[in-house]
């Protein structure tokens, strides 16, 4: 899987910001020299590979409306077993840009997401860092923890979990219509994979898998209860859930 090579500063206004990151995510702060895929820190986060540019905003873009109109994500509240009372803890085991993670926190629910590119975790942290400081940003700030690493180290505790979310559908083989932020994602990662069937066998309580709407199921199991929209469907399966 292709990651970053390091972080360079565009304006001293970001220097502090940038070496917060690059000590973070161990990796290098960048001079001049030339590097194919890279981050640069600025008044925007940019996600660099080659002639190709990667942007992730919470507050602007198309993004900005599903966050306007969060309270009306009914199908995503129904793949979790919402309720209007109680937080669930979900991980969150393909967190790519963050987008329904924080969806899910704006919604009250306590997020671990877990992201195995570094390039990834950082525009995520970064949307979050420049939200606007208000009450219901504020408070789903807090109901995210983000962790670099391969989802399958928590296979074992998935029963710690209320909900474990896959959403690996930016990856499909299938000649559909793609978002400027799929292709890059798809051209960036290159092998992107998906630990749905290991989740599957493992010891979970609620296990919720996004797929595109007419796309096969990665589980074969046709215990599974499907809430289908427009174009994406949620197929959900249950082990022991309370």
């Amino acid at each position: 899987m292709a990651d970053i090579e390091g972080i360079k500063v565009v304006n001293l206004s970001s220097k502090k910001r940038a070496k917060e990151l690059s000590k973070k995510y161990n990796i290098p702060l960048l001079d001049s020299k030339f590097v194919e895929t890279y981050l640069s820190i600025g008044d925007k986060s940019i996600l660099h590979s080659g002639n190709n540019k990667l942007e992730n905003s919470f507050t602007s873009g198309k993004f900005s409306k599903r966050i306007s109109q969060y309270q009306t994500e009914t199908l995503l509240k129904k793949a979790i077993g919402w309720q209007s009372r109680g937080q669930k803890h979900i991980l969150d085991a393909t967190g790519g840009l963050g987008h329904d993670s924080f969806i899910l926190a704006l919604l009250g629910q306590k997020i671990t997401l877990l992201e195995k590119n570094i390039g990834l975790c950082i525009l995520i942290e970064e949307a979050l860092y420049n939200l606007p400081n208000l009450p219901y940003f504020n408070d789903a700030k807090n109901n995210i923890s983000i962790i670099n690493g391969d989802s399958r180290a928590f296979l074992s505790s998935a029963e710690n979990f209320d909900v474990v979310y896959i959403d690996p559908m930016f990856n499909s083989k299938k000649k559909l219509k793609r978002t400027k932020q799929m292709e890059f994602l798809d051209d960036y990662l290159k092998e992107y994979d998906d630990p749905s069937v290991e989740f599957y066998d493992s010891n979970f309580k609620r296990l919720v898998i996004k797929k595109e709407l007419r796309s096969t199921s990665s589980i074969k199991d046709c215990s599974a209860i499907s809430f289908r929209g427009s174009s994406v469907r949620y197929d959900i399966y249950s082990k022991g859930e309370k």
